[in-house]
This record gives structure tokens, sequence and C-alpha cells, in this order.
């Protein structure tokens, strides 16, 4: 230190004062512009990964969006009742073949006009040979459908989804493909058919070519069976080849040298088909605006776009960092965590968002644990329905047999009433029809009156207010019957004069009443009560077995909790009013229509 001092004494003021400026103002700047650069290098360089990041994600979402259109498509074919029955029941003739085809044809357009906007081609196979498409089949394309490695491959898979990518077109010549199968199964897990739509590669041709951010870059879309989609076949095939070896096992992005050129190389896997895109930009043309810019950065700008970069940084990565974790969480639920809670509690819109995404985790599970009873209740419902039910073809039978000899021994009353009690146990045979007509179910009645009437004497006297008008609109089976029933359980009558009314009326809110009305007496709140107690127990005696638990019940399930069943005892009438609230439905409208 003392000899540099000594030094310095002998050196001019000039010399002092340009060492001086060397080495506190240029030396800083040059040092200063060279970092300012390396970090303008690395930041310039993150933001490009990050648009090309973007812009994968973006191809992505379309595939993805183009591929759940796809799954769409085959839920409405899977879930339709119309085309299971059609597989179920296959054409005996000629005209029942064009039927089905005609039926299939309105399904296919109404999925083309309701689901999807580009060209599809549907085929649906059943066990029987026959095939019903959109587009011009052939027998030969018949066989290069059943012949192909994807259609095996639905039949190993066992009733899962099998996504083929890029494979010749059956359809169309000089065509490839894009293809969805799977096995179509009845209630009961059985095979009765193969669904098969696909797709023309050109649509997801077109979402690839939308990712180059310049004529540079190259996308291509590869199968989980290692087949390749590109818009130059040989050189995606040449591209997949050189970085196979080095793809890692999730998605990533590195930097990798191909045919003795840089290039920076971004994959993104696509988990509904199992497809991998897989993005190529050369290193030169990432890092040539770079260069450019290198040539021309000013001494003065470096220390302002230091500080910039550095104050840029420092904000970007507290504003981001609750946003990174809400990321993870997201990424968790996805896979299936719905227990996780992102806690961020910043007063900001970050904040805002983080409890309004724990709110409706909260609502989520609250929702799905609601669906699990939802369904557990219903398959209850439906154990105790298979517990009530009864194999009545012997009696019924039987019936008949002792009704015949009823006629020929000429005893009319007991022939009237072997009659309705064999309607009776005709309609409960049929429990596979869910849905009559109000008509038909009046008629029910009537038989069911017949029998009371011969049972306890003709002390009730019945009085239809029907309107016309709902005579043909479909109610549940044996939903009316037991409101009757419950006259003849509950109500007491004197001196003969007991009257119950049958009413049926459409009200203003386009709804379908059904009301049973009866003077009986001795109805007090113990007695209601009782009715009431019906709706939450099974009645083991009743006729049909349904009583007005399964009643009541099976209308909100079929229709929603604004439907169903209501008793009310009017005493400045001296009546009871037992009523059923019902869709105003007609024959051949889906419950699925109903606004629940």
């Amino acid at each position: 230190m003392k000899a540099c001092e000594a030094n310095l004494k002998f050196i001019s003021l000039r010399t002092k004062l340009i060492v001086a400026f060397v080495a506190f103002v240029l030396l800083p700047i040059l040092g200063s512009s060279i970092y300012a650069y390396r970090v303008f290098e690395v930041t310039l360089r993150n933001q490009i990964e990050s648009a090309a990041a973007d812009r994968l994600n973006q191809v992505n979402m379309d595939l993805t969006r183009k591929l759940n259109t796809m799954m769409n498509a085959t839920s409405s074919v899977m879930l339709d009742e119309n085309v299971r029955r059609l597989l179920l029941e296959p054409p005996r003739n000629v005209r029942e073949h064009l039927d089905g085809v005609q039926q299939m044809d309105k399904k296919f357009i109404e999925i083309s006009t309701a689901i999807v906007s580009n060209t599809m081609y549907f085929s649906l196979f059943d066990n029987y040979g026959n095939l019903y498409t959109n587009w011009g089949q052939s027998a030969e394309a018949y066989d290069a459908i059943t012949s192909s490695d994807w259609w095996q491959k639905t039949s190993d898979e066992n009733g899962y989804m099998v996504w083929t990518l890029n494979h010749p077109s059956y359809a169309r010549p000089n065509q490839n493909l894009i293809t969805v199968s799977m096995i179509v199964r009845d209630s009961s897990f059985n095979q009765i058919g193969v669904l098969v739509i696909s797709e023309p590669t050109t649509y997801y041709l077109e979402i690839l070519n939308s990712s180059r951010s310049s004529s540079k870059s190259y996308g291509l879309l590869v199968g989980k069976d290692g087949s390749i989609l590109g818009s130059d076949s040989n050189y995606a095939a040449r591209l997949y080849t050189h970085i196979q070896p080095a793809l890692p096992a999730f998605d990533d992005t590195f930097t990798t040298e191909i045919e003795g050129e840089k290039m920076v190389v971004s994959t993104y896997s696509n988990p509904l088909a199992e497809w991998r895109f897989i993005q190529f930009v050369p290193h030169k043309g990432i890092f040539e605006p770079i260069y450019k810019i290198r040539n021309t950065v000013s001494i003065t700008l470096a220390v302002s776009m230091t500080i910039f970069v550095m104050i840029i940084i420092f904000f970007s990565s507290m504003l981001t960092k609750p946003l990174r974790k809400l990321r993870e969480m997201m990424h968790l639920v996805q896979k299936g965590h719905l227990d996780v809670s992102s806690n961020i509690r910043t007063r900001d819109e970050i904040g805002l968002v983080g409890r309004s995404f724990d709110s409706m985790l909260v609502k989520l599970r609250n929702h799905i644990d609601h669906e699990i009873e939802l369904e557990r209740h219903k398959e209850q419902a439906k154990l105790e329905a298979l517990q009530a039910q009864i194999n009545p073809h012997f009696l019924h039978n039987t019936l008949n047999t002792i009704r015949w000899m009823s006629i020929m021994a000429g005893t009319k009353h007991i022939t009237e009433m072997l009659v309705s009690l064999g309607h009776l146990l005709e309609m409960s045979i049929h429990r596979g029809q869910e849905q009559v007509l109000l008509r038909e179910e009046l008629e029910n009645v009537q038989y069911f009156l017949t029998i009371q009437k011969y049972r306890f004497g003709d002390n009730i006297k019945v009085i239809e207010e029907i309107a016309p008008e709902t005579l043909d609109t479909t109610v549940p089976k044996l939903s009316l019957q037991p409101l009757v029933e419950n006259v003849y359980r509950h109500a007491s009558f004197q001196d003969g004069q007991g009257i119950m009314v049958i009413r049926s009326r459409k009200d203003t809110q386009g709804t379908l009443l059904l009301e049973v009305v009866d003077n009986g007496l001795f109805v007090n709140k113990a007695k209601i009560g009782e009715m009431l107690e019906q709706i939450t127990k099974v009645e083991s005696n009743s006729l049909s077995g349904i009583g007005l638990k399964n009643v009541h019940k099976r209308i909100q399930m079929m229709f929603g909790e604004s439907f169903g069943l209501h008793i009310e005892r009017r005493e400045a009438e001296g009546t009871t009013h037992v009523s059923l609230k019902l869709p105003f439905r007609n024959e051949g409208d889906p419950v699925a229509n109903i606004d629940r």
C-alpha cells in the first residue's frame, strides 16, 4: 500500500485522472454493459421460450377441444336409449332395417348439428353384421375397418376408448384419419356393438401449423404406438427419430442438435389420447434478435436496463409466486386430489382468486359427496323395487283358467272380478314399461275399483273429473292406483255415503295435477301423520307392492324434487286431498327434457 502511494507521487495528475476515469467510469460501464447484455439475453430467451410454451399450450388446448368434441359425440351415441335398443333388437326385415338406418341418420345429423363443426365419419356396428354410417359404406370399407389393428385393439381394451393417430381412411381415398373407437355395452355390461368416430387429419394439421411462430419452427404429433402426424411426414419422421432416445418421460424443453443444426425442443403431453405434441425451433432463429441487439446496445442505457431488468425480475417473481402456487394446486386437483387448499390470503386480486378457488373446491367436494349419496339412494330404491317384485305369471295363467271355468259356469260376478284381477296382475308383470298413458292408468284404477266393490260393497261413490286434454299424457305406471287404494285403507264412511273424486288437470305452469279427494270421516291430525309416514316406509301389503313412499320417491328421482306427492286435510270441507304433481308430457317425450 505504501509502495503504491509512493509510486502515485511520481504519476502526473492527468494520468491519474485518466486512470481514475478508466477505473471508476469506463470499466464499471463496460462491466455493467456486459452484465446488462447477459441479463437481457437470458430474459429475452426466457420470454421467447415462454412464448413458445404458450403457443404449445394453446395448441394442446385446441387439440384437447377437438378430442373432447369427439368424446362428446361418442357419449351422445353411447347414452342414447334408442341406439341401445336398435343394437339389442336387430332388424328382422328390410323395413325394420330401413327404419334403423333412418333413425341412425337422424342421430348422426343431430350430433353433426349440435356438437361437431367439422366433417366426422360415424360408424356403428352391431353384433349381427349390420353397419350404420353417415358416409357411403361398402364391403371393402367394412373389411378395412374390421381387419385393422386398431379394431383388434378396441376389442382388447374391453370397453375403453382407443385413439388411433394418422391411419389410412376407410371412407375416402387419399386421406388419413384420426379415430376414436370403443365397445358399446348394455346395462348388463354385455357387448352389443362397436362405435367408431373418425375425423380427417387436415383439421389437426391446421392446428399444428398454427403453432409456428415463423417458417423455421415445426410441430408434430406422436401417438402412443409411435405413429406420427406432421405436415411433411418424411421430415417429421426424421426429426422424431433423432430426438426419440433423448425424449424425457415428462413434458420439458431441452436443446439438442439435429442434422448439424442446434434446435430447442418442447414437448407437451395430452392425457386424453396419450399423445405428445413436439415443437422444434432452430436455436439460431431464437437468438438472432439477441445478436442484433447486442451490436446496437448503448453503454448509456446499460445501467438503466440492468436496474429495470432487476426490478422487473423482483416484482414479477413476487407477483407470480402465489400464481405458481395456485397452478400447483390446480395440477393436484387435476390428478384427483380435492383435499388441497391454496391458503393464499393476500388482499389483492390474486388473493381473491385463491379464496374463490378454495371455495370452489369445498363446493366441488360437497357436490361429489351429494352425488355419491344420491347414487346410493338410487341403488337402494332399485333394490327395494326388486325386493318388492313378484313373478305372477303362474298366478296369472291360473286366474285365466279359473275365469274360463267361471264363464262356463255362468257366474258373471266371479268372472268380472277375475278379469279385473287378471288385468292388474298383467300390469304388474310388465315392469319394464315405466311410462303409460293416463287413460291406461285410469283403466287400471277401474279394475282395482271393481275388485274393491266386491270386497267391501258398493259403499263409495266414485266420480271422475278428468280433463280430456290430459288423457294422452304419460304418467309413471302404478302412480294413481296407490292413491285410490289409500282411500280404502284410511278413510272411514258412515251409512254408505262415501264419495271419492278422481281429478286430472293441467295447471297454468304446464304441469299435470292428479288428485284423489274423499269425504272420509274421523281423519284427524294423527291419521294424517300416519298417511304422511307412509311416504317414509314401504307398504308391503298394498296391492301393487309400491305404496305411497315409492310413488313419491320414484317421481322425485325421475323428474326432480319439485314434483311428487302432497296430502292435505280440509276440515271446513270435511275432505282429504291426496295430490300428485307431474310434468305434462306427451307420449315419446324423454324424461331428460324435464327441467329439474
